[in-house]
């Protein structure tokens, strides 16, 4: 099966390994005149390194990344320890660890590695317009290019979704939080004795100060020579011409109660400050073409807020998720080529992949998504008692149970209203025993294999009917 890939984003080059592995024929194209990845660090979750594991990037990821030991957390103000999350157990828990990795280190991986698979790349390649019902792209140099599916991975503000949706596409909405990014030098922060004390290289560990609205999160990056800085606050500052100097002054002033430590990391930092407002894809609609010929993976169907650090894990298990349902409709061995197949029975087979697709992935993408900003006002709430029950959870966020308990008389009306999603979410996000079992537990593969199973008869006996009716 040919496959379009529009973007070379972290989810169009994992759906690139992927389907390459399986031996599907993969383009890629991508609007940009060389492939480069901006940004800074990111976080992994086991879920998803499972699959890249899987793809074969195991010894890659391992060698540029950093898996910290533990998760601290802290009062931004007192600066005492609340709590602990042992970031390093969850291989053994979870079948794969929690990594931290530079953006651009992990799109150069996923780049090489989709190249090995046999996916071709195109660049300079800007698709202006989407032939929805053919499979088929209009770039604008002119060309037209048709496959038997388009996938669409271009980003938060999709065209593809625009023109997919139209006067229904909600578009890109703010989530109410930003966050300001900065680096500083390892080397600068060990010499430093205030500082010294939070950089242990043999355990690497993040750390995270949180107070009513704003937070300081802390890792390692590139080889644990840069620590990486997210400063989440609510969205209600326009930075757009905001000078170096205006930067530090707000950043000051925003954070000027944290403890020592963290006035002192600001100190050090010489990187350039970047204020990046948080904006979510809302529930859409739909992710795909009535024909069976285009789908939406990665952030242009559910864009979400950090707080989860599952933004990038999504989009990873979107194409474990596409890639298994297209290898079961339509596999790719000789036996069985697309090619060889008449229009009606491969429109069939595709329109009912990407059905089982998107009952399976929608409400897992729209549940993470409520979840992480339910972390973000959960972590940051400002309320007395909400803010008691959470710092009290945060004292076993080391332990291996679910606490609290929501039959807990005192708690259970803060609990219920975290758990909104009717998982066994906690106050704190990740930091919540059965959040991170609720999220890394999850096989967005074995999922789509179950389902498909299930429907297929259904599906055949109805296809059958239908392709019988048309030749009579």
């Amino acid at each position: 099966m040919h496959v379009i890939i529009v973007g070379a984003g972290i989810a169009g080059l994992s759906l690139a390994i992927a389907l390459g592995q399986s031996r599907h024929q993969i383009t890629i194209l991508d609007a940009a005149h060389e492939l480069t990845e901006l940004g800074a660090g990111v976080q992994m979750t086991p879920q998803a390194i499972r699959y890249l594991f899987k793809w074969g990037l195991k010894d890659d990821l391992l060698a540029q990344s950093i898996i910290p030991e533990n998760l601290h957390v802290w009062d931004g103000q007192a600066g005492n320890l609340l709590g602990s999350v042992r970031i390093k157990e969850m291989e053994a828990q979870y079948g794969a660890p929690y990594i931290v990795v530079h953006r651009a280190v992990l799109h150069a991986i996923l780049h090489r590695h989709a190249v090995q698979a046999g996916a071709r790349l195109l660049l300079s390649s800007d698709v202006i317009e989407y032939d929805f019902a053919n499979g088929a792209v209009q770039l604008r140099n002119g060309k037209r290019l048709t496959a038997d599916l388009v996938v669409a991975a271009d980003g938060i503000n999709s065209l593809a979704r625009s023109q997919l949706l139209g006067s229904r596409d909600p578009g890109s909405q703010p989530t109410g939080w930003a966050a300001f990014r900065m680096t500083a030098e390892v080397s600068k922060l060990k010499a430093d004795p205030v500082t010294s004390n939070l950089i242990d290289l043999q355990s690497r560990s993040s750390n995270w100060w949180i107070a009513p609205h704003i937070s300081c999160m802390t890792y390692l990056i590139k080889d644990a020579t840069m620590l990486n800085i997210v400063l989440a606050h609510r969205d209600n500052i326009n930075t757009k011409e905001f000078t170096t100097e205006e930067y530090n002054k707000t950043v000051r002033s925003i954070f000027k109660d944290f403890e020592p430590r963290v006035q002192r990391i600001f100190d050090l930092s010489t990187s350039k400050i970047v204020n990046y407002p948080v904006y979510a894809v809302p529930p859409l609609p739909s992710w795909s073409h009535e024909s069976g010929r285009f789908i939406l993976i990665g952030d242009a169907a559910h864009a979400m807020a950090f707080y989860m650090s599952m933004g990038v894990s999504i989009a990873v298990e979107d194409a474990a998720a596409l890639a298994t349902v297209l290898d079961l409709a339509c596999p790719s061995d000789t036996s069985s080529n697309i090619s060889d197949k008449p229009s009606m029975v491969v429109d069939s087979k595709l329109k009912h992949a990407l059905d089982v697709y998107e009952i399976v992935r929608k409400p897992r993408a729209e549940a993470v998504q409520e979840a992480s900003l339910q972390g973000g006002d959960s972590s940051h709430t400002s309320h007395e008692a909400e803010r008691s029950v959470l710092y009290e959870a945060l004292a076993h966020s080391h332990e291996e149970i679910i606490w609290p308990l929501e039959s807990d008389a005192v708690r259970g009306e803060y609990v219920r209203k975290c758990r909104r999603t009717g998982q066994r979410l906690g106050p704190g996000g990740i930091t919540d025993k059965g959040t991170r079992d609720w999220c890394y537990d999850y096989d967005a593969i074995g999922a789509i294999e179950e389902y498909y199973k299930s429907s297929i008869a259904e599906h055949m006996f109805e296809a059958t009917n239908h392709i019988d009716a048309i030749r009579e």
